[in-house]
Parts: structure tokens; C-alpha cells; sequence
């Protein structure tokens, strides 16, 4: 073999075994590595993970029913029907629809000849027998006629005095007036020259001075309800909010026997009669102001468990599971009491969100 030779030999044998050691290198730094890597849970356990991001929120003191809303229709305090008390031929009509009115004021005029001539008849008649009356109690007085006589003629002039008050009213019924202060609501249409029967509706009159809601509630709400509470009553306009201070004036004795429900009436004086009318709806909220007063909590803030129930204090950097007594729930809160009487949670602050994941004393951050 010539010295040429010779060196490629030993080169290529001194290249395959360089990459053969290369090759065992790399497979065993390949495996060291494997063998090495810590397990997965071997990295939860070493991380801190125990820290709970939770939301806290301070326990109120305060009523946890201290209102009642609801919304009714807004009517007068005061509405009257108007009909004719007598039958007959209208001369006259006065007033439009939405004119306002004092009492007193007179709508339609009947013709009234025959209500005169019946009452000057009567007149006449009763003031005969008056005198009748005066003679034949003179004549008794002297035994010139009997008892008997006497009382036939009392009684008669009883009788036409009746009568004479009958016409009296009768002629008075030719005016057709209003028995109170308001605003005609309805008014039938009616021209002079129209013939009206006894009992004929001839218009609706409303104050609208004194306004009155009408609400119906239920059991529970009933309960919260006292004559002589406080109430706002609140109005949406498409152009203003009007308010106002009210009271309830009357709660009834027993429920509607179709609905279930009983009614509460709310009074108020219109804030602006212009524009308020009767018929339109209004938000009422009534107040109970001796409402007893309990420590709240949302109801998201409750935990139940092994038949217990909890809520978890923040304190510090700590959650605290502390045992409660639910008092009253309503809304969105809960009233509680803690198991342990020398604790007093008013002002704490209680944890409402991550609840699941927490035990006593677990690590938190607060929001």
C-alpha cells in the first residue's frame, strides 16, 4: 500500500469513529435530560397556587323591608257622576270638556214652567190649609168640633207640606249643578231643545286638587304596609319627571275576593295640575320607616355546607369561615347573625365571589 493510501485509511477511520462518539454523545445527553425534567404535579407542588383573587363587600346595617313599590292609576280624591234628578226639556247648557268648576256651578238648565206652576198650586193649597188649620183648632178649643176633626185637618196640612217640599225640589232639579270642585271628565252631548229623563248621566267630574293612586298588593307586601306612611309618588312624562310626597290614606279590611290582592289608597296634592290628569299611571313607593334594622349581606355571599351555613370574612390576607343564622331574606340581601354571640360583623367585610374554592384560613386577595 502506498504512503497515500495509508493516510486516507487512517483518516476515514478517524472520521467514522469521531461520528460514532458524536452519535453516543448526543443519545446520552438526550437521556440525561429525560430522566431528569421534574414530573408536572412535582411543579404544582412546588408553585404557590393557594392565593384565591376574591371580591369583598362591607356588611350593611340597615332595614332589609323598608319599602314597597308598586304603580296604580292616578284618580281624583273626589269624582262624582252627574245625573238628572228630573225629567224634562233642556233650555240651556254650560261648560266644555276639561273646564274647571266650583261647586255649585250649574250645567244644564230645564225648562222649568210646570216645576212653577206645580210649586205656586201647592203654595196656595198648603197656605188654605194653614188656615184651616188655625180656625179648627180655635173651634176645638171652644168644644165646637171634635178631636178627631182637629187631627184630620193637621194631618192634611201635613200632607200639602210634603208635597210643596216635593215641588220645591222638583223645581230646584231644573238646575243641574256640580257637588263639588273639579274638571269635567266626561260630558254627554246634549243641546237645548234636548228632552232628559230622570236619572240620565249628564257628566263626570274629577278633582284634580287632590289626587289619589290606588295600589293592589300582596300578603307579604301587606304586612309592610301602615295607614299613615310616607310615599313618593313618581310620574314619567315624555318631557319631565314630577314627584311628589304622599300618604296612605286607607287599607282595606279583606282581599278582592277575584284577585287575591288588597287595596291601598295613596293620596297626594297634584305638584302641577295643569298637566297631571286622572287615568295616567304613577310609580308609588311607600315607606316603612320603623322597619327593623338587620346586618346585610349579598345573597351570593352565603355558603352552605354540612348542613351549615357560613359566610367568609376577609380579614387581613386571610379568608375567615365564620357560622351565621339567616334572619330574613328579601331581594337581593340576606339578614344574618353570627352563631357567636360576642361577634359582631357590623363594618366586616364578606367575601362574595371564589367562594368554592376557599376553606378557613385560606389565602386571599381582595378586590
Amino acid at each position: 500500500m502506498s504512503r497515500i493510501s495509508s493516510l486516507r485509511y487512517v483518516f476515514a477511520v478517524l472520521l467514522v469513529a469521531t461520528l460514532f462518539l458524536g452519535s453516543c454523545t448526543k443519545e446520552k445527553s438526550v437521556g440525561t435530560e429525560q430522566t431528569t425534567e421534574p414530573a408536572a404535579d412535582v411543579v404544582a407542588s412546588a408553585t404557590d397556587y393557594t392565593q384565591v383573587v376574591a371580591s369583598a363587600v362591607p356588611i350593611e346595617v340597615r332595614p332589609l323591608r323598608d319599602r314597597v313599590i308598586g304603580s296604580g292609576t292616578v284618580q281624583g280624591q273626589q269624582e262624582v257622576s252627574i245625573k238628572a234628578r228630573t225629567s224634562g226639556e233642556i233650555r240651556d247648557v254650560y261648560g266644555n270638556l276639561g273646564s274647571p268648576l266650583q261647586k255649585g256651578d250649574v250645567l244644564i238648565v230645564l225648562d222649568d214652567t210646570i216645576a212653577n206652576l206645580n210649586l205656586s198650586q201647592l203654595e196656595n193649597q198648603y197656605k188654605n190649609a194653614q188656615g184651616e188649620l188655625a180656625v179648627n183648632e180655635q173651634l176645638y178649643a171652644k168644644g165646637a168640633i171634635s178631636l178627631s176633626q182637629l187631627n184630620q185637618s193637621r194631618s192634611s196640612a201635613d200632607g200639602l207640606a210634603a208635597q210643596l217640599e216635593n215641588a220645591r225640589n222638583a223645581r230646584s232639579n231644573t238646575k243641574i249643578t256640580t257637588p263639588i270642585s273639579g274638571s269635567i271628565a266626561e260630558l254627554t252631548k246634549l243641546v237645548p231643545g234636548d228632552l232628559i229623563s230622570a236619572g240620565a248621566q249628564v257628566a263626570r267630574i274629577v278633582d284634580l286638587e287632590h289626587l289619589r293612586v290606588t295600589l293592589a298588593v300582596g300578603q307579604n307586601q301587606l304586612f309592610l304596609i301602615k295607614e299613615g306612611a310616607r310615599a313618593e309618588i313618581v310620574i314619567e312624562t315624555p318631557v319631565e319627571r314630577i314627584t311628589a310626597q304622599g300618604t296612605v290614606s286607607a287599607v282595606s279590611a279583606s282581599s278582592d275576593s277575584r284577585t287575591g290582592s288588597w287595596t291601598v289608597y295613596v293620596d297626594f296634592e297634584n305638584p302641577r295640575p295643569e298637566m297631571l290628569k286622572a287615568g295616567i299611571t304613577a310609580q308609588v313607593t311607600i315607606y316603612q320607616d320603623d322597619a327593623p334594622r338587620y346586618q346585610l349581606v349579598p345573597n351570593q355571599a352565603m355558603v352552605y355546607r354540612n348542613a351549615k351555613t357560613y359566610v367568609f370574612l376577609a380579614e387581613g390576607g386571610s379568608a375567615s369561615l365564620v357560622e351565621v343564622r339567616i334572619v330574613d331574606q328579601y331581594g337581593d340581601y340576606t339578614a344574618i347573625e353570627s352563631m357567636d354571640a360576642k361577634l359582631n360583623l357590623a363594618g366586616k367585610r364578606v367575601l362574595v365571589s371564589g367562594l368554592s374554592r376557599l376553606v378557613d384560613g385560606s389565602s386571599i386577595s381582595t378586590q
